[in-house]
């Protein structure tokens, strides 16, 4: 079992309220703490075990087997607890065919989100209302991004897929688990004209933005019953209370990241927001029981 230190990362539109999910209290406006991630520019830290002091993609680098994983894969999953204060950009991220083609990834990014505070409009941007690329290109041009993104009702509790390739923002207010592949792009269509700290407009990506979408893509909605496993391509998701014995029986290390309440697993405190990886058929011992959601990667691509 590795314990991970979470990374608190700022954003222009993020919030103090994920200092209750393991965010880092110096740091302001926190737009997501990382709970599991192995890349290089988002490395979450082992604390505890024989690999206590080094970050999660260095140890996958040089021990991928104890994963479930082959040489040269990175852990490919990346957790984290996002929170808005404001809108976020309207965007898309690469599907698998276009991340292989221009950014020499092995997949896009496709995600999920598991509403924990719903958004206060009581609704998020999902999905295009225009189908034709070219109008969609005009549109954002003149600022009317309003005339091509949907919307979707959100309540607490809602689970939403969100394949690659889907216009999508998440809205004012909302806290949700996110799970996301590990490539980690995102190219923004609008951003509401707002500034950096150096007072300089956000980057657009509407060229690449534009040809990644694929506008007849909607987010599925949907619950999120416990126990009851969340089937997608490139993962599987189970909310539930953990007690007792847990034993990972996938050929895959799993990420099990704390939702509710206070963890206490191994003789190891894991508080609301932070995560514990389990290897391929570990089995751990649970003192004290809380909500989690426990992630199961699909090695989907190699098929």
């Amino acid at each position: 079992m590795l314990l991970l230190q979470p990374i608190s990362k700022r954003r222009i539109w993020g919030t103090n309220r994920l200092h209750q999910f393991s965010g880092d209290p110096v740091v302001e406006k926190i737009g997501s703490v990382y709970t599991v991630s192995a890349i290089p520019e988002i490395n979450t830290k082992i604390m505890n075990g024989e690999f206590s002091g080094q970050g999660l993609y260095d140890v996958v680098k040089e021990n991928p087997a104890l994963f479930g994983l082959e040489d040269g894969e990175e852990y490919p999953i990346i957790v984290s607890i996002t929170g808005a204060d404001e809108d976020l950009s309207i965007q898309v991220h690469p599907t698998d065919d276009y991340a292989k083609e221009h950014e020499d990834a092995p997949y896009g990014k496709s995600e999920s989100w598991y509403f924990i505070e719903p958004p206060e409009k009581g609704w998020i941007y999902a999905g295009a209302k225009i189908k034709e690329k070219t109008v969609i290109e005009e549109k954002i041009k003149n600022q009317k991004f309003e005339e091509v993104v949907n919307t979707l009702p959100i309540q607490q509790f809602d689970y939403v897929f969100i394949p690659s390739g889907t216009l999508h923002a998440l809205t004012k207010g909302s806290i949700v688990y996110e799970i996301q592949q590990s490539t980690d792009l995102t190219y923004r269509f609008y951003d509401y004209d707002r500034v950096d700290a150096d007072g300089n407009k956000r980057e657009l990506h509407l060229e690449k933005a534009l040809d990644t979408l694929v506008p007849t893509q909607v987010p599925n909605k949907s619950a999120f019953p416990k126990d009851e496993w969340k089937v997608e391509l490139p993962y599987e998701l189970l909310r539930t209370n953990v007690k007792g014995y847990y034993k990972n029986e996938r050929e895959i290390a799993q990420a099990l990241t704390v939702i509710g309440g206070t963890l206490v697993i191994e003789n190891e405190t894991v508080q609301k927001g932070s995560s514990a990886v389990l290897l391929p058929g570990e089995e751990v011992m649970i003192q004290q029981e809380a909500e989690v959601v426990i992630a199961t990667p699909k090695r989907y691509w190699k098929k």
